[in-house]
């Protein structure tokens, strides 16, 4: 029994005949089938402390404790003192204290524009919007005349309302509009 489909593809993997095992270690010149089988060969020659819950090595006992903490820990030493919140390091916990400030984090650094916002996802979305002009709906359906802000939404109201498929152009979009028209109609 193997503990995942890796486990199993790694042990028939090193069932092949020694003339097809090309990659070999520069240590102990023992030969693998493939290169993650290599580079996992390899640890053993640099890292000397394996964690005992699962097959990750680390070269130093701070690395394994650290591995240890983030990886099969339920612990999280680092509490919020405003909320439950609570987290396994404190770069995730000064992201985190973000959340409770009143103060923009970002500002819109467009000549005038006095927009702020709590995230960068937030600044991006306005730049989109209101300097570069994506909130104007510039992409038209030419069977329904129904419009668009961005060119994936008209590609899926075409799939999804008028049943197209790319990969064949539609004569009636011109020669930019390259999907297919419904299955058996030509020329609507």
């Amino acid at each position: 029994m193997f503990a995942n489909n890796t486990k199993f593809f790694d042990h028939i993997r090193r069932q092949t005949a020694l003339d097809q095992q090309r990659f070999q270690c520069s240590h102990c010149s023992k030969r693998f089938a493939t290169e993650r089988l290599l580079r996992d060969h390899m640890r053993n020659h640099v890292n000397h402390y394996k964690c005992p819950l699962c097959d990750m090595t680390c070269p130093l006992p701070s690395s394994l404790r650290n591995h240890i903490r983030f990886r099969h820990s339920e612990e999280r030493p680092f509490k919020c003192d405003y909320c439950d919140y609570s987290c396994k390091n404190l770069i995730d916990l000064r992201k985190h204290l973000d959340t409770h400030s009143k103060e923009p984090a970002y500002r819109c650094e467009f000549e005038s524009c006095s927009f702020s916002a709590r995230s960068l996802c937030s600044i991006k979305l306005h730049y989109r919007k209101v300097h570069e002009g994506d909130s104007e709906p510039r992409y038209k359906c030419h069977v329904c005349d129904k419009c668009f802000t961005r060119g994936n939404n008209l590609t899926v109201h075409l799939r999804k309302k008028h049943q197209f498929k790319c990969g064949e152009q539609d004569q009636r979009a011109g020669p930019q509009r390259d999907c297919l028209l419904r299955d058996g109609q030509h020329g609507l």
